[in-house]
């Protein structure tokens, strides 16, 4: 994909939870701002995006989202829009409530709470040749029924997509797991309603697997998020890794 189609491309990252056990490490930041190393969680995924060539990022924010709203605003770097969001609305209500702020007609998002070593243009490319109406970056390398378990088939084609299930229902070691980064044409939030809590991973997807185009796009890389305490206090050494030209090349 070219520079300029990458700078045109609206990037939305879900930074709205309520962070309610990443409370039992600090109650008094948002949890995008997490340290890690000293380095506020978000820059990381800001720093990825920008290295890449996105010029527009929007962050829909919540809790204590103020903080993070006055962080990004230090940055010159990019075009920076914060949605805030008047009471928790979940990841998919986060998405539509921003809606308003979207000008291309395709929608990278990522969780704000999560890192993948990913040269994202590259999901662009699959998703536009693919003519897909949503992509999503799945990892065979993470593992666990704490994460979106994944199926596809020899198309690419998403048959199966069970957010966080229960080890009762736990799929097989073939399972791919969601990175919780997607491409989504914008076009398909038309038709949702405005304002009301819901989750793109147990609603949205489910729902339109059978009435839309949702492909994967598979890679080896691993998934790393903070979202619990003991996780975060393992990313204060595996979160420095930097898009390197070697990652690059191997995911084009």
């Amino acid at each position: 994909m070219s520079v300029s189609k990458v700078q045109k491309t609206d990037v939305l990252i879900l930074c709205g939870g309520m962070g309610t056990r990443f409370r039992e490490v600090r109650k008094d930041i948002p949890k995008a701002l997490a340290p890690i190393e000293g380095t506020p969680f978000i820059d990381l995924l800001l720093n990825d995006l920008i290295h890449q060539g996105f010029r527009r990022i929007i962050l829909a924010t919540g809790h204590l989202g103020s903080q993070l709203e006055y962080h990004v605003n230090q940055r010159t770097d990019a075009e920076y829009i914060i949605s805030c969001e008047p009471n928790p609305l979940g990841t998919g209500g986060a998405i539509k409530f921003a809606e308003k702020h979207f000008r291309s007609k395709h929608l990278l998002i990522l969780n704000g709470d999560s890192r993948i070593i990913f040269y994202l243009p590259s999901l662009l490319d699959f998703h536009h040749n693919n003519n897909a109406d949503m992509s999503i970056l799945l990892s065979s390398a993470t593992k666990g029924d704490d994460y979106g378990n994944v199926k596809i088939n020899d198309e690419n084609r998403i048959t199966v997509f069970s957010e966080k299930p229960k080890k009762s229902e736990s799929y097989s070691e073939l399972s791919l797991i969601n990175a919780g980064v997607y491409c989504l044409n914008c076009s398909m939030l038309s038709d949702l309603e405005p304002k009301v809590e819901c989750s793109i991973e147990k609603e949205w997807i489910p729902s339109w697997l059978q009435s839309h185009r949702i492909i994967g796009l598979r890679t080896e890389q691993s998934v790393h998020d903070i979202g619990t305490p003991e996780r975060y206090k393992d990313s204060q050494t595996m979160f420095q890794d930097k898009i390197s030209q070697d990652t690059i090349n191997k995911t084009k």
